[in-house]
């Protein structure tokens, strides 16, 4: 027999959807009308009085309060549906201008924390102000997602792809950027995998790469041996040991002054093919030879030099000069002194070394002589000093070296030589010279006709 079941009961299905209350701080009042349209909609409310009081309850508490501002003198339950509708647009809806909100649109950039699907409907919610005409809608919202995307990558694959509708252009985006993911995660895979590779090469090579990168320890380099470096005879100034210079020196003496400027300037032994550009100047008629370096800000002499000068008073030096290798230079003081150059006088400013410095001609001077605008070649031929037997002493020995050149009379030329009149000069005669011009006249006409009385004498005899 069949068993009679007792009939579930279901419960009908409620059909009452709450609405959200208007918060100024929540909602903009073009998107909550559109959602209280939807609900007196839904509810299927066609009185005025009821979607009066519906949208007078679907207020929160300030924009109650300010509803009831406005319709004073009346109630709000006194006016009408419209009324109360036209007086909460006028109050809650955004004041906006086409052209304005069409610029910010097209300068929104995508946000670090955005993604695309973000960024686009974020796009689509500005166009409600911007007014875009329906057949433009599409290109400006392609045309500024497109502009503000934060990858470069991803713009630069959809400015290449021939894109009309909005959809199609984010589902590209999106299938771009997980491209990109992708491989991003595969590259860091196989980097990982490499560089785990890689350790157990290096501890067998470690020994190898030592010994071909080694560094220079008499100049810190990396580029060539030690017994090849130009500072290996340089004399260090932090421990006047020779073999280095101050920048790799291990000693613990260390110095408080700051690097002002920096001057090219080292006591080291030069080898033949090192010898410096020298510049001959007068200071205050003394002849200084200098040695030209363009790395150098100043011109400085030594102790020598400028006590060969009389000892001038000297003003204290402002500034602290350290040289390339790092040492502090030690200097008296600096005077302004007249300078002769080749004609060029001029009074500049020159500084006093230690004994042992060499004097330099700094950049200062260099420019106050014109220097920079002679070549290397010119300079260099200018200033430079013949070349004189060191092993000559003195100037009898010299003298004596030379003796077909220093000896007494006039010598005797081994060339032919011509003497030529100008056309245009008059012989000087003097009077012994007519005397002897009228003797070599006489002689001249004496012997023809010496010839001509023989030659009638014998023809005399003949007849």
């Amino acid at each position: 027999m069949p068993v009679s079941r007792p009939a579930i009961q279901q419960t009908p299905r409620s059909t009452t959807y709450r609405l959200h209350e208007f918060d100024p701080s929540s909602y903009d009042w073009d998107d909550w009308e559109i959602l209280f349209d939807t609900y007196i909609d839904v509810e299927g409310i066609t009185d005025d009085t009821k979607k009066r009081n519906l949208l007078i309850t679907a207020l929160s508490v300030q924009p109650f309060k300010t509803l009831i501002s406005i319709c004073k003198p009346k109630k709000p339950n006194e006016c009408s549906f419209q009324e109360i509708l036209q007086k909460l647009r006028t109050n809650y809806t955004r004041v906006t201008f086409s052209s304005t909100e069409r610029i910010k649109f097209f300068a929104t950039r995508q946000d670090s924390s955005q993604t695309l699907t973000d960024f686009a409907n974020g796009l689509r919610d500005n166009t409600v102000t911007c007014n875009f005409p329906v057949d433009f809608y599409e290109q400006a919202l392609i045309t500024a997602f497109v502009g503000g995307l934060r990858n470069d990558h991803i713009r630069q694959h959809l400015m290449q792809q021939n894109l009309e509708t909005f959809e199609q252009t984010l589902s590209t985006a999106r299938t771009f950027e997980s491209v990109l993911i992708q491989g991003a995660n595969v590259k860091r895979d196989l980097s990982e995998d490499f560089s785990v590779m890689k350790i157990h090469e290096r501890r067998k090579q470690n020994t190898n790469l030592l010994n071909d990168q080694s560094i220079c320890l008499s100049c810190g380099s990396s580029d060539h041996a030690r017994s090849k470096c130009r500072f290996r005879n340089v004399t260090c100034h932090k421990c006047n040991k020779e073999g280095h210079i101050a920048k790799v020196c291990r000693s613990n003496i260390t110095s408080n002054e700051s690097n002002v400027n920096t001057i090219s300037s080292a006591t080291r032994k030069r080898t033949t093919g090192e010898q410096p550009i020298q510049v001959v100047t007068y200071i205050d008629g003394l002849e200084v030879k200098f040695e030209l370096d363009t790395g150098s800000p100043i011109t400085i002499i030594n102790e020598n030099i400028w006590n060969k000068m009389g000892k001038p008073n000297l003003q204290s030096v402002k500034s602290v000069h350290n040289s390339f290798s790092g040492h502090s230079i030690p200097l008296k003081g600096e005077k302004m002194v007249m300078v002769n150059y080749r004609g060029l006088r001029t009074r500049l400013r020159i500084l006093v070394g230690d004994k042992n410095r060499n004097n330099i001609l700094g950049r200062n001077w260099i420019n106050a002589l014109h220097l920079n605008e002679i070549s290397l070649g010119e300079l260099i031929n200018n200033n430079k000093v013949p070349h004189v037997n060191a092993k000559i002493s003195n100037l009898n020995e010299f003298m004596h070296s030379h003796n077909d050149i220093f000896k007494e009379g006039l010598g005797c030329c081994k060339m032919k030589t011509h003497l030529y009149n100008k056309y245009s000069s008059t012989p000087h005669v003097s009077s012994s010279d007519q005397r002897s011009q009228r003797c070599r006249s006489s002689s001249i006409f004496k012997e023809p006709v010496r010839e001509l009385i023989e030659e009638n004498l014998k023809r005399r005899s003949v007849m």
